[in-house]
């Protein structure tokens, strides 16, 4: 499981991240509550109850939405569908939140590998969103011979069959409609739409055969009488213009609501993304100006740090002092120089704390050495503890307690607030077995940091290891 707080991987039955201190109660019961949606799509899905797994599973992905196995699934169930653009969009996420061992791959590759289903799959989607069309337009004819190339090409594509055999009902062939019906029901076994076309089919079918009962008709005799057949004269037909007059005046008049109607709707359309374009661009230009104000008064702080450590290097260089006492101190100011001639997120205080912590400031007897330690150690404290605490922490995870001891300590040095320093110096030791040095640490937290959550955690240790 993953800390919704810093996005790391959570160990053990804890219900509060040891990273962060992030309380997971509840996110925990969530978790679970997506897992057993999850189930209860897989159930359905296996007695063919689709759209009912859709709804159980997307609910699941609501609840949790890195839940790859349900967006999986989900896809699985949108590809038997035929729904095969739905399923590649939701392997296509299932990816983006698991990188490795994700059966999304696999699916995908079985879809994309096979140039031709991928094209069928694709003419599929073009062709019934053209048929669609020509249905709503009154075009029945040409949205049928749509709808069964469709279904020649993906014989589960469910709502294909939906609408075919919509069309054959409103064409009155009741059979051909049933027949779709029937495939679409044997797919998705509870899908709502099928079930009440099927009922309203057989509502029709039932009507029509109360109305086509015989009905007894009176027996009338009738008497033949001999027919006269007269040979009118011939007469060559004359061409008729009046369609094609008809056909140019249509022509025209649609070309002229052309002109009058979609024309000013599509220029206010263009106008109006134009506009929303050019409000877009102001916010980015006024955003991106800011952005820069702030990073020039950085770079204003960051210049005058650099003049005043340059000086004190120098007044350190003019004096007289031993090489083999200060060139660390000279090595660590001048690589926390160049540091800072970078932007503010790429400062690399690892580094810099890692020089720092080999200088040896016991054995300075100059005033300025001793200023200059201070003042890089004030400058670089709270950033470089954090970050020799990053380093400390995923070593402890690792289990290399000694070299995760040397980081830890020396964030604990530079920042005496950090307070989860101070706890995993104790857990390294606990660990390594050495329980005096451990129970020192302890201590030091529950006295130091009374109102820290780290206290509790504190106790427990303390009390196991008494």
């Amino acid at each position: 499981m993953i800390c919704p707080a810093c996005n790391k991987s959570i160990q053990g039955k804890n219900n509060r991240c040891e990273r962060c201190g992030e309380d997971l109660t509840v996110y925990k019961k969530v978790y679970m509550m997506s897992n057993r949606y999850y189930n209860e799509g897989l159930e359905k899905s296996k007695v063919r109850d689709l759209s009912g797994a859709v709804v159980i599973l997307k609910k699941s992905l609501e609840l949790n939405k890195r839940n790859t196995d349900a967006r999986n699934l989900l896809g699985l169930i949108y590809y038997e569908m035929g729904e095969s653009v739905a399923a590649l969009s939701e392997w296509v996420i299932s990816k983006h939140f698991q990188q490795e061992n994700n059966d999304a791959d696999r699916y995908m590759e079985l879809v994309q590998s096979n140039p031709t289903r991928l094209e069928n799959l694709n003419q599929t989607t073009k062709r019934y969103n053209a048929a669609l069309l020509s249905a709503k337009q009154g075009n029945e004819d040409l949205a049928i011979i749509q709808l069964k190339k469709v279904t020649n090409l993906n014989p589960h594509f469910v709502k294909a069959l939906q609408l075919l055999a919509l069309l054959y009902m409103k064409t009155g062939e009741m059979e051909k409609a049933l027949k779709n019906l029937t495939k679409a029901s044997k797919i998705d076994v509870s899908n709502t739409t099928t079930l009440r076309y099927l009922k309203e089919l057989s509502d029709l079918t039932s009507g029509s055969e109360e109305d086509g009962k015989p009905e007894r008709k009176e027996e009338r005799r009738v008497t033949a009488e001999p027919v006269t057949f007269t040979h009118a004269a011939y007469k060559e037909d004359k061409p008729n213009i009046w369609p094609f007059v008809n056909l140019i005046i249509g022509i025209a008049v649609g070309i002229l609501g052309a002109v009058f109607l979609i024309v000013p709707t599509v220029g206010d359309k263009y106008q109006n993304k134009y506009n929303n374009q050019i409000n877009d661009n102001n916010a980015a230009v006024n955003k991106w100006q800011q952005e820069y104000n702030s990073l020039q008064k950085e770079k204003e702080t960051q210049d005058a740090k650099i003049e005043d450590l340059n000086k004190q290097i120098k007044d350190l260089n003019g004096s007289q002092l031993d090489d083999t006492i200060y060139d660390q101190l000279l090595k660590t100011g001048t690589l926390y120089i160049n540091e800072l001639q970078k932007s503010g997120s790429n400062i690399d205080y690892l580094a810099v704390a890692s020089e720092f912590a080999k200088i040896k400031s016991d054995k300075f007897d100059k005033p300025e050495a001793q200023a200059l330690y201070n003042e890089i150690k004030q400058a670089i404290g709270t950033n470089a503890s954090a970050a020799l605490y990053e380093e400390g922490h995923n070593q402890y995870l690792a289990r290399k307690y000694d070299e995760a001891l040397s980081n830890l300590t020396s964030a604990y040095e530079l920042d005496d607030t950090n307070v989860s320093a101070v706890y995993f110096i104790a857990r390294s030791y606990h660990q390594l077995g050495k329980y005096d040095d451990a129970k020192k640490y302890y201590n030091l937290v529950i006295d130091k940091f009374p109102d820290s959550w780290r206290v509790s955690s504190a106790k427990e240790k303390l009390s196991s290891i008494q």
